[in-house]
């Protein structure tokens, strides 16, 4: 058996196939990486459409605040930088402070009270996605969502 074969089967032999809701066709995990590939261009294309994603997904440490605190904001908790800090413990508060700062600057991140109201009191910075941002990435999942039911296996 050449090279090549071999490591396909040490491949085959490591992943989880049988956690796929689907038999994949002569359990051959290439057409899956390909479909997984395909997916992923997707993904990546139309994060690129809005410039609130593109901003969002510029880097990892990005994607990870904007979860929490889109988390937070469907979940209808409070949010603030120093528990964001305590949920990504691999990036320095500075860091995290730094991001939401310029999040909050650009009009991607905004402060709002805990029940939605704008208020005076500046040390309150309850951190919510922006409309804008909410809808860019609601929409998107949307899509996600479409484009895996439209390409799943038959």
């Amino acid at each position: 058996m050449d090279e090549q074969k071999l490591r396909e089967k040490r491949i085959s032999d490591k992943l989880s196939l049988d956690t796929l809701p689907y038999k994949l066709k002569n359990n051959s995990f290439k057409s899956l990486g390909l479909e997984i590939s395909n997916f992923l261009h997707y993904v990546f294309s139309k994060q690129k459409k809005t410039e609130s994603l593109r901003w969002c997904f510029k880097n990892i440490k990005r994607v990870k605040i904007f979860l929490q605190i889109f988390h937070a904001n469907e979940s209808g908790k409070e949010i603030y930088k120093e528990e964001i800090a305590k949920n990504i413990p691999e990036y320095s508060y500075k860091t995290i402070a730094r991001i939401i700062d310029d999040g909050i600057q650009s009009g991607h991140f905004e402060l709002l009270t805990p029940d939605g109201i704008k208020g005076s009191d500046n040390k309150i910075k309850n951190i919510r996605p922006s409309e804008k941002l909410i809808i860019d990435f609601l929409n998107l999942s949307i899509e996600v969502i479409a484009y895996m039911d439209k390409n799943q296996p038959k």
